[in-house]
Parts: C-alpha cells; sequence; structure tokens
C-alpha cells in the first residue's frame, strides 16, 4: 500500500503550424471524403446497373457528389420521410432543386462500393462482412490518419443507428441509440474521432495479444499514435486490465481507466461495506511495484475501482459533493486519479 512514483507525462508530440488559408467546409470534408472515394461511388454503381438490367446508371462525378450533398443535407433538416423533401406541401428546396426525387431514389437503389461478385462465402477463411464497404472504410480510416493526434485520447464504443437487416447490427440498451451498428472508436480531447473498427464478430482485430478482444481493439487503435510520446488514452471497464495497462506502457503511452476488480487478480482493496462506513471520499488502493502501475477504490454514492500508469492518489483535493441525507454541499476528498479521469 503506496502510491505510485512520479512519472514524466510531458508530451513532446510536435504539431504543425496551422495552414495559411482557411479551408472552407467542402475542403475539410475532401480531406476526409477524397475523389477516389467519390470515383468509387460512380464505377460501382454504373456496374450494378450493369449486372442486374444489362444497362448502365450513366452516373458521373458531379452527379454522385450532389447524391452526397443531399444525404448530408438530410441529416441536417430531418423529415420523417425521404420523399417529403420533394412533396408539394413539405418542398424543401436546396434538395429538390438539386436532383429529381426518382433519379434519387434510382441512384440509391444501385448505390454501391464494392463489386458484389468479389465476396467470398462464409465459410472461406478470407470472407469478409464489410467487404461491400470495404474501399469506402478504409479510405475514411486513412483520411482520419492525417490528423495529427492530441495529448489526450479515448478510447470507447459507439453506436451507429441501424434497424435494418444485418449480421452487423447489435443492442446495446445503456446506448441512447440501442439498436445499430457497434463501432470502437480513438477520439481526442477535442472529440475528433481519430481511428475506428467496425465490430464484427470473431476477426474484429487479427492483433492476438492475449488480452482478450477488449484489449486487443485499444492496442489496435492506438497504433496510429507515434510511440515513447507519452499520449494518454483513457478507458472503461470493458478494456481496462492491468495487462493492458501494461502493455500500453510499453509502447510508452500512459494510461488511465475504470477497471473490474476481477481483472486485478491479487490486488486485495478493501469491501464496499469497509469504505461505506468510512464515509463518502474514502478510499484504498495498492501499487504494483515493479512496472509502478496502481489501482485504487474510491468510495461516494458507490464504489468505482481505477487503474493508471502515471496518476496516483497525490494531492487529493476536497470537492463539494451535494448530500441529500444533510441537505447541504459537503467536502469530499477525490484523490488525484479520480480527478484526472473526470477530467
Amino acid at each position: 500500500m503506496k502510491d505510485i512514483e512520479e512519472v514524466d507525462t510531458s508530451c513532446n508530440a510536435v504539431f504543425s503550424d496551422p495552414p495559411g488559408e482557411e479551408l472552407t467546409p467542402l475542403q475539410y470534408f475532401g480531406t476526409m471524403c477524397s475523389d477516389d472515394i467519390i470515383q468509387k461511388l460512380v464505377e460501382q454503381p454504373n456496374l450494378c446497373c450493369i449486372q442486374k438490367t444489362g444497362a448502365p446508371l450513366d452516373t458521373n462525378v458531379r452527379e454522385i457528389e450532389k447524391y452526397v450533398g443531399i444525404n448530408v443535407l438530410e441529416g441536417v433538416v430531418k423529415m420523417p420521410s425521404c420523399r417529403m423533401y420533394w412533396t408539394e406541401a413539405t418542398r424543401f428546396s436546396p434538395i429538390a432543386v438539386s436532383m429529381p426525387r426518382n433519379r434519387f431514389d434510382k441512384l440509391r437503389n444501385y448505390l454501391h462500393v464494392n463489386d458484389n461478385t468479389k465476396m467470398k462465402q462464409r465459410e472461406d477463411p478470407d470472407y469478409d462482412k464489410l467487404l461491400k464497404v470495404r474501399p469506402f472504410v478504409d479510405k475514411i480510416k486513412q483520411g482520419f490518419s492525417i490528423i495529427e493526434p492530441e495529448e489526450y485520447h479515448s478510447v470507447d464504443e459507439l453506436i451507429i443507428p441501424f434497424k435494418g437487416h444485418s449480421s452487423l447490427k447489435q443492442y446495446v440498451k445503456s446506448k441512447p441509440h440501442k439498436w445499430g451498428i457497434k463501432v470502437f472508436a480513438r477520439a481526442d480531447s477535442s472529440g475528433i474521432v481519430c481511428d475506428f473498427e467496425i465490430y464484427r464478430g470473431k476477426g474484429t482485430v487479427h492483433n492476438d495479444t492475449g488480452l482478450g478482444i477488449s484489449g486487443d481493439i485499444v492496442l489496435r487503435l492506438v497504433e496510429g499514435l507515434p510511440k515513447y510520446k507519452k499520449f494518454k488514452v483513457f478507458t472503461d471497464n470493458w478494456f481496462t486490465s492491468y495487462n493492458l495497462i501494461s502493455s500500453l506502457k510499453n509502447y510508452g503511452i500512459l494510461a488511465v481507466g475504470t477497471v473490474r476488480p476481477t481483472r486485478l487478480q491479487g490486488c486485495n482493496l478493501k469491501a464496499d461495506s469497509e469504505l461505506k462506513k468510512q464515509g463518502r471520499g474514502s478510499y484504498d488502493y495498492r501499487t504494483e511495484t515493479e512496472r509502478n502501475i496502481i489501482a485504487l477504490k474510491w468510495y461516494d454514492n458507490k464504489s468505482v475501482v481505477l487503474a493508471s500508469s502515471y496518476k496516483g492518489v497525490s494531492p487529493v483535493e476536497l470537492v463539494k459533493c451535494w448530500s441529500v441525507g444533510e441537505r447541504k454541499y459537503i467536502d469530499v476528498p477525490r484523490p488525484d486519479i479520480v480527478r484526472e479521469y473526470n477530467h
């Protein structure tokens, strides 16, 4: 039972100078959705239409750019039905004028990113559930990779809302959108997604490190961070384990995360009942001295267990918290590791 030894946390990442001219929104969009993607969205719908009907779709780059723009705008100006943008009573001119409704429907029907004939059978070891959108996903990842990383990053899961038929569809009751496609993402402190991996069951990641899928995903998502630059990564208890924090430390990446007690073998922290008797703000901690990794249980309204490779107990600050029983604000001790994670 000792505090973590002091760690040099100075992040020596170097950032480029800001651009000389401010980019337009369209130019920023082009850095993520490149001309290669648009060209794919021209070639593949034409090919799909020929395969199904024997006649070409006769679309082009300009028309596909309009189609993408309409979809973006529909996400801003929302209506219950797609056709309402063209209906006389609810007509929305920026969309209705740019493309006829029937043409939009036809483009949507034949929208493809990859050749269907390349799809392998499920029994094939090279079968890819994301083959139909693989070129698009890879290009978007490539666009994200040009974003220069900030010091602080968070790895978490998010849901792309979707209720259609797909083997990728998941139900996550804790999310605002409970049905959809699960995506694991790394975002920086500005809220910008820097890398992501779509969950597709077995085969989501190929780097079997012995940490389980949760740990493998974190190591996969931090691949884009330069090593030994002392970036900070935050995770929740689905990802965090002692072995993960130790592995990140080998890459020169510091970490803080909430952790399940079952993933801290041999680390016996005080029971919740004992901490509850001591009152709000009580805590117990242990440090694995060989790797200088600390585990701490802090009791507020309920207990939370955290693990860290660079933040420990000290300094302990007093924070104002509302007490229901006393009906007033009281001072509650908060260790530094808890402050860092909340921040």
